[in-house]
């Protein structure tokens, strides 16, 4: 049997998760853009204004 580090534990994360659902609902409309890190430049330019708008 595998044991999962302490802090990547499902139930470990459980107030994490609520606590991203309880701000996204204090936010309004939230996008979560990912960009690949050697990729394309531009796209990653255009992801990360999208993030700072």
């Amino acid at each position: 049997m595998v044991a999962l580090e302490k802090s990547m534990r499902p139930w470990s994360l459980q107030a994490t998760f609520a606590d991203v659902e309880r701000d996204i609902e204090k936010v309004g409309n939230v996008v979560f853009s990912m960009a690949e890190k050697n990729g394309n430049k531009m796209a990653s330019s255009l992801a990360i204004a999208g993030i700072n708008r």
